[in-house]
């Protein structure tokens, strides 16, 4: 375990600006590229993800895979509230615990749920969003909570996302709707089977021409059918925010997404 700022964390593989965003806990495998959003609650990324919403985008309890892409002004994963209650107003199903400074207020605090309440909204709302590997988020888009966004997919800009995406799909609208996949439908098979993020594809990339998809699939199968494929195993570390503008950096034991993930 270490305690440190934001140089700490670039050292164990996360790129901060300042990070004072991060809030709860933070699981990540290394590297990974959080642009210091408005907001990161108690989210879990792999490794080269990027999020390039400096003080714009907002996370809230979601699980980004490896070579994640999220834009600006993208709010992924929401908390929701009940709209068949008395009241939909945060006083009657939130806790004190979780909206800290609001209950600060003594008016808001009297009228507090004290936890003896049989029925607590939060415990039967999906807690968890989730956007596969490779998967780009366009710049402005909503993403309900609960929802999984497919490997490979692409959701457009300011589309808003409220029922899962298919892999390697391409949805954009209000309400988003699947337009097209982004290859064929082999390709997509293809690319499924391979799950080539599970791999360390450093020591090919002179081998290959990214932007040639079915030579550098081919060449990757016959890598992986051959066992010239390594699985990718980074580091993977929690990071949680204490006062002054440190963070506490646990070492977890395993991946986040191991080789059969």
């Amino acid at each position: 375990m270490e305690i440190g700022g934001p140089d700490a964390l670039k050292r164990h593989g996360l790129s901060v600006v300042e990070g004072r965003t991060i809030k709860g806990a933070l699981l990540y495998e290394r590297p990974a590229f959080i642009f210091d959003p408005r907001r990161v609650k108690d989210c879990a990324v792999g490794a080269f993800t990027l999020v390039n919403g400096l003080m714009t985008t907002s996370m809230y309890r979601c699980r980004v895979g490896r070579y994640g892409q999220i834009g600006e002004s993208v709010i992924l994963g929401p908390p929701e509230h009940p709209q068949d209650w008395f009241s939909n107003h945060p006083f009657a199903f939130t806790r004190p615990n979780e909206l800290p400074s609001m209950y600060e207020q003594p008016e808001f605090e009297r009228l507090a749920p004290d936890g003896s309440e049989a029925v607590h909204y939060a415990a039967g709302v999906p807690s968890v969003t989730t956007i596969g590997h490779e998967a780009y988020i366009g710049a402005g888009a909503f993403v309900s909570r609960g929802v999984t966004i497919g490997d490979g997919a692409v959701v457009g800009a300011r589309a808003v996302v409220t029922r899962d995406v298919p892999p390697y799909s391409i949805v954009f609208g209000s309400p988003a709707c699947v337009r097209r996949l982004r290859f064929s439908e082999n390709i997509v098979e293809r690319m499924m089977k391979l799950e080539w993020w599970r791999y360390d594809l450093a020591p090919h990339k002179h081998r290959v021409d990214f932007s040639r998809v079915e030579h550098t699939l081919a060449y990757f199968e016959e890598a992986a059918a051959d066992g010239r494929l390594a699985t990718l195993q980074p580091d993977a570390y929690r990071v949680t925010p204490l006062d002054g503008g440190r963070f506490r950096i646990e070492r977890v034991d395993e991946p986040l997404y191991d080789a059969a993930a």
